[in-house]
């Protein structure tokens, strides 16, 4: 019988799991259930487990985390993912974190238990014959006698025929000491250093890592692993060659958590200033890329910008800023940037404005940016600019985008918004924190911009 162990926070999931999936017919049990990551770890001190079917989404530790600590713990063990996502990438990136399947939780309807629980039985014998030698040694845990290995590894994709093409047109098709050590991750051994790649050779990278000697191919799998997870997505170029490491620099923590560093990071872009200075636009775009940023905070950045330029610019343009709905590696993110930037052209070719100009009426709109909570008013605005009201109102306008009041406003709102989103303030305190004295004000000039009361904007971000 194979021992199996259901993790998912919802207690009606497991309970259908349970029941309803013909187990004793497939020679599978179910010995337990958890409800999240944590309490999996704690059940599997004191019990044997063949196969986890495990859910992404749950409170204290998610499936993800889940499996990356309990690969390292129980090395063995199996994982099926329980998911309601169905696209392409989202699957891809669980199997790669260590799964051997997933079960699409639209797909419990009867006529496909059998189906599905066939699927996962012949996925675990392929593994398991993946696993061992002739000799019947597990080859991950016999270790690596060269002190260089190469490794081919490639982000989800739709297809894998740039591979087979790999294999081939450099004589490794019949080589049996390549090794698929993960999900899109082969290792192999090679004398000669230069290889054929394919005319079409996407989100793929081949390394020749070094100081491997003694390290066993599970180590080497962890390393892997980590690269993939932290620094593959800001390490790959569309470039052919072969890339060099180090087994040690597979594993160095290089992702940006704190939150200061994350903040200044979002409000240099924010702020729009590199709009008109070449020199701007490149420091903070290196300095994005060397923040190794995760992903998912990375988004929510380009996301705000997003909004943030479409407010100030899409009606003088004319255009409409979109993100893609997902980055593969860094390059495609400054690919985007770039464009973005170009569309700034706009407002440089037609610039009727000197550089001290455009520098008096950026540092007023960085004065607003952060002092957003203090009394704003045009005429002294334009008094430390220097200039007249009419003036100054018609330069801000013209190089910010609107005017100054609407700026000053936009500014306040996207504050409120966080602190509704983040904090437990009342509506009178978070008013008061952006610089509103009358909360009833504030609220009809929050329902203008967004549409929403703020108490009906709190609710929805729940």
């Amino acid at each position: 019988m194979l021992k199996i162990l259901i993790v998912d926070d919802d207690a009606l999931t497991r309970k259908g799991i349970r029941m309803l999936m013909p187990w004793a017919r497939h020679h599978m049990e179910i010995t337990g259930e958890s409800a999240n990551g944590r309490e999996a770890l704690a059940f599997l001190q004191d019990n044997k487990v063949d196969l986890v079917l495990v859910d992404l989404d749950m409170p204290v530790m998610d499936g993800m985390t889940f499996i990356r600590t309990a690969s390292e713990l129980y090395p063995e063990l199996n994982y099926v993912v329980l998911t309601i996502h169905t696209e392409f990438e989202y699957i891809q990136n669980a199997l790669r974190s260590g799964a051997i399947d997933y079960i699409a939780k639209t797909q419990f309807d009867k006529e496909n238990f059998d189906q599905i629980l066939d699927r996962i039985q012949a996925n675990i014998i392929r593994k398991n014959s993946a696993l061992a030698t002739p000799s019947g040694m597990k080859w991950k845990e016999s270790r690596i006698l060269y002190p260089s290995i190469y490794a081919l590894v490639t982000v989800e994709l739709e297809t894998d025929e740039h591979i087979f093409e790999f294999w081939e047109q450099n004589g490794l098709s019949d080589r049996k000491d390549i090794y698929e050590l993960m999900g899109g991750v082969w290792v192999f051994t090679q004398q000669k250093e230069s290889f054929v790649f394919p005319d079409s050779f996407p989100g793929t990278m081949l390394l020749r890592i070094l100081d491997v000697s003694d390290m066993t191919f599970a180590q080497l799998g962890k390393l892997l692993r980590r690269f993939m997870n932290d620094s593959f997505f800001y390490e790959y170029h569309p470039g052919k060659t072969v890339h060099v490491k180090h087994a040690y620099e597979l594993c160095e923590e290089e992702t940006i958590q704190n939150a200061e560093t994350i903040e200044r990071l979002k409000q240099e872009w924010l702020s729009l200033n590199w709009v008109y200075e070449n020199e701007l636009f490149d420091k903070i775009t290196f300095d994005l890329k060397n923040s190794r940023l995760k992903t998912s905070t990375l988004y929510h950045l380009l996301l705000a910008l997003e909004s943030v330029w479409n407010s100030a610019y899409s009606e003088l343009t004319g255009e409409t800023l979109s993100l893609p709905p997902v980055f593969h590696n860094w390059q495609e993110v400054e690919d985007w940037l770039v464009q973005v930037y170009r569309r700034t052209d706009f407002f440089q070719s037609r610039a009727k404005y000197s550089s001290s100009i455009v520098r008096s009426i950026l540092n007023v709109k960085s004065y607003v940016d952060s002092r957003y909570d203090e009394p704003m008013d045009t005429t002294e605005a334009a008094r430390n600019a220097q200039m007249s009201y009419g003036y100054f109102s018609r330069c801000f306008h013209d190089i910010v985008g609107v005017s100054f009041i609407d700026y000053c406003t936009q500014v306040r709102m996207e504050h409120a918004k966080q602190l509704l989103e983040n904090t437990d303030k009342s509506i009178q305190e978070i008013a008061f924190s952006v610089g509103y004295n009358d909360e009833k004000y504030f609220s009809r000039t929050f329902k203008k911009l967004t549409g929403l009361i703020p108490s009906d904007y709190r609710k929805g971000c729940k």
